[in-house]
């Protein structure tokens, strides 16, 4: 027997029954309740118009306030649209779909609003740059000590503000606390993901009856389960699964709508996967011992390599032992080039290749569709050879998601956006990072990442004077993503265009000058103090001059004579520069070389493009130089920047040994070329970094191995 269904039922009078021949209908009282509901907002929207007081508050109050209203526009749009419903709209069957009325305020607020901000424009710079300059160079209890000194300085100059104490406090006079005011941290038990406010809150133990109150670490069971039933239960819950998705499995669409959204993770497909299994293989097959392990290392040991790639010296020796990821991928884009040639038998050595050069496209932070469907192409050679020189044994599930990643690329974006080098690194600072305070490391971090992403907006949305645009300048060195090209445009008179950049160092038949727009976040925060470039250096940048802009007649600041135009002997020196992700520095006369060491290209004598140009840079400098007035360049009122960016380049002399070029290796003698206005290079022009290595020949002769590294352009 089922049990008895009773269904309460009133007479209901909204417009639509009210409207009808009987003035009423019978309804269930949940319907009668929504209807009701409806009537009073509706009834309430119409006397916020006409400015009266009728609010019913029952059923005859609203019959008697919809007969008041009766020609009211509102009444018959309202009466309209419930006409064109069905009569079984409202019905109980479908009183569910009945959905509430809800008049929602929308937030217009400004989210960077700082009502406490000082009306002065000067103070307000002082504020907003001592808040953004804490963020990114100072911790908290440094920041006091910043505060307080900028304090001092506004008493002593007599001025009428003065900033808060904290630095908590002063991100909330400037509204900089606004960004990540909407942070906060939570729990979630691992078990039955229920979600408490904090850790005082949440219990111990996982207190859900279902799951059998499991502890915190999800390793202890109450003896409520014993160990066979959990067995038991485990397989019937893998049966289920197995059976539910053997369903999906058949489905043609499965692949396309699930398996396509599932993101490969590079780091461990390629570097912990395909790059590890091999060098075991090698090992186990003695292809590689203990004397080759040897010499890889002697070798390994002059390579000197860019600052962004991990140094392999003793775990070679020791075989590979213990590698990290960071490890591996120098390993395979740097060092196993040079060591492995003439290890490997050369059938394998090329196929290995095939690898490598795929991944020298994977892992650039910007690549192109077509770079994307040669590094497909790579890795199908890789995969088939695989198949021919090793036994079945080799082709894992993991070597077939290698022909994937072409799709996941394709979907989602370079893989700098999801594989998990973030993570390792991450664990890496999580275990020597000390707990700050409440809110503790995740909530910390997620506070600076969050900070650092809309510092550029909050720079923009704070300074909206147009007095205050020379401030802007200095804020832009204080933020990580570059102001937007309409701010840039008020202060220089060209923005910055990445394709123009790119073109200057991929065109060499039509260089830039020196004095094109960079980025903001190029320039160091700090300049050396002006010096003087040395007079042979000097001589090279004049005949720079003179070339670049045929300046034949530009003189030498030593000339005496007064109708040439002279070029100043006056530079800054720059510690390093940071262009899109690619850091570049000079040695500046110290025995460091990681970063100093590039490629350029060059157009050669027969006028073909010379791409194997690489040099160590000696040091960076920028210099001023204004065109003369009668220049053709003034003439056309084109716009002409003085501030130029160079490096100072000493070249490797050329080798006519091309045996290795098959494989991405050049050949160069370790000694320099003489130095010339060719030594002079804008930093537009710097095509890539190179790691370089130093062997012997069977004669005795030292050679260098130079292995160009893909171009990291965060764009």
């Amino acid at each position: 027997m089922f049990p008895s269904t009773q269904t309460h039922t009133l007479d209901c009078h909204c417009i639509k029954c009210h409207n009808s021949h009987q003035k009423s209908s019978y309804a269930a009282k949940r319907t009668e309740t929504h209807r009701n509901k409806r009537a009073r907002v509706e009834a309430a929207m119409r006397n916020m118009d006409v400015d009266t007081e009728v609010i019913p508050t029952s059923r005859s109050d609203s019959v008697e306030a919809m007969d008041g209203q009766a020609n009211s526009p509102f009444l018959d749009a309202a009466s309209m649209f419930d006409n064109d419903r069905d009569d079984n709209d409202f019905d109980d069957n479908v009183e569910d779909e009945v959905n509430e009325i809800e008049i929602e305020d929308f937030n217009s607020e400004d989210p960077f609003a700082a009502p406490d901000m000082p009306k002065n424009e000067v103070h307000q710079f002082i504020a907003i740059f001592t808040v953004l300059f804490a963020s990114r160079h100072v911790v908290d209890k440094g920041a006091a000590v910043l505060i307080e000194f900028i304090n001092n300085l506004l008493r002593i100059y007599d001025q009428d503000f003065q900033l808060p104490t904290s630095l908590a406090g002063l991100q909330k006079i400037t509204g900089f606390s606004a960004i990540t005011k909407g942070i906060k941290k939570f729990v979630v038990c691992q078990d039955c993901h229920i979600v408490y406010q904090d850790i005082v809150s949440a219990p111990p133990r996982c207190v859900s009856s279902k799951l059998g109150a499991r502890s915190a670490c999800n390793c202890n069971l109450t003896k409520s389960i014993s160990s066979g039933a959990l067995v038991a239960k485990r397989e019937y819950v893998y049966q289920s699964i197995k059976n539910t998705l053997s369903v999906f499995f058949r489905r043609p669409s499965f692949e396309a709508k699930i398996l396509r959204g599932t993101i490969i993770d590079p780091m461990h497909n390629l570097f912990l996967g395909t790059s590890k299994r091999l060098m075991d293989r090698w090992i186990d097959e003695k292809t590689i011992g203990p004397e080759e392990f040897a010499s890889l290392e002697k070798i390994a040991e002059t390579m000197v390599l860019p600052r962004d790639y991990t140094t392999l010296t003793t775990k070679i020796g020791k075989g590979f032992s213990y590698m990290k990821a960071d490890e591996w991928k120098s390993w395979v884009l740097v060092y196993s080039p040079l060591l492995l040639h003439g290890i490997l038998p050369p059938l394998q050595f090329k196929n290995w290749m095939y690898f490598v050069d795929a991944c020298r496209y994977y892992v650039k932070p910007s690549i192109t569709f077509d770079e994307i469907t040669t590094a497909h192409s790579l890795l199908e050679k890789f995969c088939n050879a695989c198949n021919v020189d090793y036994t079945a044994t080799i082709l894992t599930c993991n070597m077939h998601l290698h022909l994937h990643l072409h799709e996941c690329i394709r979907d989602f974006g370079p893989v700098y956006g999801y594989w998990l080098f973030g993570f390792e690194r991450y664990n890496g600072i999580l275990k020597n990072f000390k707990t700050n305070g409440k809110d503790g490391f995740e909530a910390t971090y997620m506070k600076n990442f969050v900070q650092n992403a809309y510092k550029g907006d909050y720079v923009n949305a704070v300074l909206k004077s147009s007095s205050q645009i020379p401030f802007i300048h200095t804020l832009s060195k204080l933020v990580t993503t570059s102001i937007p090209a309409a701010t840039v445009t008020t202060l220089s008179s060209r923005p910055f265009r990445l394709q123009a950049f790119v073109q200057g160092y991929t065109d060499p038949y039509n260089p830039p000058k020196g004095n094109e727009p960079l980025p903001p976040s190029t320039f160091p925060l700090k300049y050396k103090k002006p010096s003087v470039m040395d007079d042979s250096d000097y001589l090279h940048l004049l005949e720079y001059y003179q070339v670049a802009y045929n300046l034949p007649d530009l003189a030498s600041y030593q000339d005496t004579s007064y109708n040439r135009p002279a070029l100043d002997n006056q530079i800054i020196k720059l510690k390093s520069i940071d262009i899109l992700g690619q850091h570049y520095q000079g040695t500046n006369n110290s025995t460091i070389s990681r970063g100093s060491l590039v490629q350029a290209k060059f157009v050669g004598s027969n006028g073909n493009i010379i791409l194997g140009f690489a040099g160590q840079i000696q040091y960076l400098f920028t210099h001023s130089f204004q065109l003369p007035p009668t220049h053709n360049l003034h003439l056309t009122r084109m716009v002409h920047d003085h501030q130029h960016v160079f490096a100072f380049i000493k070249w490797f002399r050329t080798s006519s040994d091309r045996s290795r070029e098959d494989d991405g290796v050049e050949f160069c003698l370790p000694t320099f070329s003489p130095d010339s206005y060719h030594s002079i290079i804008p930093v537009h022009r710097i095509l890539l970094e190179v790691a370089t290595a130093t062997i012997a020949t069977s004669r005795n002769v030292s050679k260098m191995l130079v292995i160009p590294l893909p171009k990291k352009l965060y764009a």
